[in-house]
């Protein structure tokens, strides 16, 4: 196992030099992809096989038990890696440390499997949003710093300020599954029409799926014709 640790505040030319997880250099053996080295890369939690609906990391592909009884609003959910060590390391430092070259570099990772997905065509991209009091303390919003990043890289339009969190919440961390699906009724709202769009909805983890759900029956209720959820990283 490759002893991980994250470097601090690197510059532009850092990150394309060295691997954001152990800090080798090109100049070695080892190749950097998208700021990551061959043997972090190998290293990482990739899913290989989910389910088919929620993206719930499985032995195999099919469906989940609890999308056997009852699929989630949105068709399909895509992320490449599991949200376990280091993964979630970076996630952190991006979300609260504010390394967005952190942000910059997963979402690559995530480019590169959406690239290899034949039918993930969407026509609009919609970052999960923060409430207010929470973006201006962070400064950001990282599902608009990845919402961004696929954008360019996909040429799909961005819209950034159409989905709004009208109810501040208690953070979802500490709830349970259906805590937060109590948790985020209502929180939610969209003023502009999405008929007969399909919608991606981008966030940077996806843990019970119950912030995906409520925001794509917000987003469905809109007219759009269907939503599937891009992440980051997704909660085994």
């Amino acid at each position: 196992m490759v002893n991980y640790f994250l470097r601090r505040t690197p510059s532009a030319r850092q990150i394309a030099e060295h691997c954001a997880l152990c800090g080798a250099s090109s100049a070695a053996d080892d190749h950097i992809h998208a700021g990551i080295c061959t043997p972090c890369s190998a290293d990482l939690g990739w899913i290989h096989h989910a389910c088919v609906h929620c993206g719930l990391p499985l032995p195999q592909h099919g469906l989940c038990a609890l999308c056997q009884i009852k699929p989630p609003p949105f068709m399909r959910c895509v992320s490449p890696l599991t949200y376990e060590a280091p993964i979630s390391h970076l996630i952190g430092a991006f979300k609260y440390q504010n390394q967005l070259q952190y942000g910059r570099i997963l979402s690559a990772l995530l480019i590169e499997q959406l690239r290899g997905w034949d039918s993930l065509a969407a026509d609009l991209i919609i970052p999960a949003p923060l409430h207010w009091r929470r973006r201006w303390a962070r400064g950001f919003n990282q599902a608009e710093i990845i919402g961004d990043e696929i954008s360019r890289a996909l040429a799909i339009p961005l819209q950034a300020r159409w989905l709004k969190r009208v109810r501040a919440t208690p953070r979802q961390q500490d709830l349970n599954a259906e805590q937060r699906r109590k948790n985020l009724r209502g929180a939610f709202a969209i003023k502009q029409s999405l008929r007969n769009l399909h919608v991606a909805l981008v966030d940077d983890v996806v843990t019970t799926g119950a912030t995906a759900a409520e925001i794509s029956q917000v987003l469905l209720a809109a007219g759009a014709a269907s939503v599937q959820v891009w992440c980051l990283a997704r909660t085994p």
